[in-house]
């Protein structure tokens, strides 16, 4: 985990407490719509995420972070 997928994890944990978010949360901190996550998801595209045995879809911190640090546009 690079020292800023470390930043954007761990203030995720301190505010969510938790390991894995929903559709929902996952959408919060992204700025993008749960249709929109659902819509990536069935592209293969976005964030990795697990799905349970109950076909619920959550997203690992650790994945969001990488997420944001992908996206960000790199300047010299």
């Amino acid at each position: 985990m690079s020292s800023d997928e470390k930043v954007i994890f761990d203030s995720l944990y301190s505010k969510y407490s938790k390991m894995l978010l929903s559709k929902k949360e996952c959408g919060r901190e992204l700025s993008k719509s749960v249709a929109t996550l659902d819509r990536e998801r069935k592209l293969a595209l976005g964030v990795q995420y697990i799905k349970n045995g109950q076909g619920n879809i959550y997203y690992p911190l650790l994945e969001i972070a990488r997420y944001i640090i992908s996206q960000q546009i790199k300047t010299i």
